[in-house]
């Protein structure tokens, strides 16, 4: 910590004439030299006592870009579907629909496409695999990154389309034979297989036709859902129209189901983000006690400055000033190291935890977004822990005898 005062003379508040008066910007800015002398020879001890600050804000940063990329990429999905979804309601839950109703839906006014989907899961080899069967010709209006091509409805040689994740695991390729066995057996050919930055939602899916799906899981009079596809704007009449049809059918517009998608998202967000703030919080008392409670050298500086003409504002304006350049290089460093997280490590050991069934250190491209948002909080945060850690002790510290001080 520099010696000198934040003016040009022994007692910045007492000049010795009206005319050596210093302005109040010259005074600012001798501080924030000082600020700047301390932070530069200390810089070690504030690199260790940033670690704790430094690790929490990196987890938070990480999970909330990963929350925002999933978020978005879920409603982008739910942006491109149905209008409007209707499911079976079977002792108060969603259950199998009977395929009886389809046509009873496909008449209704309004309506100008249905698409039943049959969605099971089933073992293959070691992994539980979702196995999607829908008509194929409703894959071809579908921008999908994938290798290889989409199947196509072929009754001698079934074909599916697996995802990344499920082939990499399984080690197959496009034009492979995989043999999908649950109530029936059927051998497919693997004609297409999406890439690592394709949706999440297909990393272990499997999508086939949906008759090849009805004798998979032995099921000819039911299908999981129907998805309606309506005329622009007739979304809330058709969904009023298909309740009244029948009193077991549940509608769900696109609006809804984006809106449970939100929620669910944001309250798995919250959660997270709540633990790494209790993270935080914690790193106040290691930022107290590196810096200044376990630093005897920088208390015998501060008694030194009283003893030269400082007066108590003005040292804790200095700390004030240094905790801001390190609440600044802090969150900086944080977000390169959630960068470097998610971009090249695919947000190890993180993703599996906001995304079920993912390995510890996920091969394929995990969705992020850092919004504005994200640095801004992180420094309020950061700013929250260096200034509870330090500025109390440092008035503490100003406020003592100066010999108890230089003990």
């Amino acid at each position: 910590m520099t010696k000198s005062t934040p003016a040009d003379h022994s007692n910045p508040t007492t000049p010795s004439s009206p005319g050596d008066k210093p302005g109040p910007w010259s005074r600012h800015f001798n501080l924030v030299c000082a600020a700047i002398e301390n932070l530069t020879r200390n810089v070690l001890v504030y690199l260790i006592a940033s670690v704790a600050l430094i690790t929490g804000l990196t987890l938070l940063l990480t999970t909330v870009a990963v929350s925002e990329g999933l978020k978005t990429q879920a409603l982008r999905a739910v942006r491109s579907g149905a209008d409007i979804y209707c499911t079976w309601d079977y002792f108060g839950r969603p259950g199998p629909f009977p395929r009886s109703e389809i046509e009873t839906l496909s008449s209704i006014e309004g309506v100008t496409r249905t698409i039943p989907r049959i969605i099971g899961r089933t073992q293959v080899a070691d992994e539980l695999a979702i196995v999607v069967g829908i008509p194929l010709h409703a894959l071809s209006d579908e921008k999908l990154q994938l290798s290889g091509a989409l199947p196509v409805p072929n009754p001698d040689r079934p074909q599916v389309l697996i995802g990344y994740e499920l082939a990499r695991h399984l080690n197959l390729n496009v034009g492979d034979r995989l043999t999908l066995q649950n109530v029936s057996s059927i051998v497919f050919q693997v004609t297409g297989i999406t890439k690592t930055t394709s949706s999440l939602w297909s990393a272990k899916a499997i999508v086939c036709d949906i008759n090849e799906a009805v004798i998979l899981f032995d099921e000819p009079n039911h299908v999981s859902d129907i998805c309606l596809y309506t005329l622009t704007g007739a979304e809330r009449r058709t969904q009023e129209i298909v309740q009244r049809t029948h009193e077991r059918v549940k509608a769900q517009t696109q609006e809804q189901v984006r809106n449970y998608v939100t929620l669910g998202m944001t309250l798995r967000e919250g959660v997270f983000s709540g633990f790494f703030i209790l993270a935080l919080v914690l790193a106040i008392g290691s930022f107290s006690v590196i810096t200044y409670h376990g630093f005897a050298p920088r208390r015998r500086e501060i008694a030194l400055l009283k003893a030269e003409g400082w007066n108590t504002t003005e040292i804790i304006e200095m700390i004030a000033v240094e905790n801001t350049f390190v609440s600044f290089l802090s969150t900086a460093l944080s977000l390169i190291l959630a960068i470097i997280w998610v971009r090249i490590f695919r947000a190890a050991m993180i993703a599996p935890v906001l995304i079920a069934e993912l390995p510890l250190f996920p091969e394929m491209d995990i969705p992020a977004i850092f919004t504005p948002l994200c640095p801004v909080l992180a420094t309020l945060f950061s700013l929250v822990v260096t200034m509870s850690g330090s500025i109390y002790t440092t008035w503490r510290t100003a406020t003592a005898p100066v010999a108890a001080a230089l003990q």
